[in-house]
């Protein structure tokens, strides 16, 4: 099936193929050039909404300088009426330093032309932010 239409499901296949293979030009690439991507609940000082395939590549880069993604666990995705769009929710078993840690998220993604337009990705993102913080030099206690 050519990528322009391909389902909601398989996008977001490739989606967690791509997350848990840590391949973030390939992740990033599976969004539409002028995606908006919603957060509700990112803690004081993230951004709530990032638009544009671009700066989620470079977030994604980011990201990946302080940690690992190293499974998926509890896939549960439900298929909605409208066909290009899939409610999921999934565990990332992730590394920092080499100490594992777990985010649950639930993500809302609308497929348009076989690349996600928009997501509203609903996760535990202060609890992650406290974890890496902890283990970051700045948050280290030791002398």
């Amino acid at each position: 099936m050519p990528p322009s239409q391909a389902s909601a499901r398989a996008v977001f296949d490739r989606f967690l193929a791509a997350s848990v293979e840590n391949r973030w030009d390939d992740l990033a690439d599976l969004y539409a050039e002028d995606v908006t991507l919603e957060m509700p609940f990112t803690p004081p000082g993230a951004p709530r909404v990032t638009k544009g395939r671009e700066e989620l590549r470079r977030r994604f880069h980011a990201a990946a300088g302080s940690r690992r993604i190293t499974r998926v666990e509890n896939v549960v995705v439900h298929e909605t009426t409208d066909p290009a769009v899939v409610v999921a929710e999934f565990d990332l078993r992730q590394e920092v330093r080499g100490e594992p840690f777990v985010v649950s998220y639930v993500m809302v993604l609308t497929v348009r032309n076989g690349q996600i337009a928009h997501s509203r990705d609903y996760t535990d993102t202060a609890a992650a932010a406290e974890r890496l913080k902890a283990w970051s030099p700045a948050g280290s206690t030791a002398g």
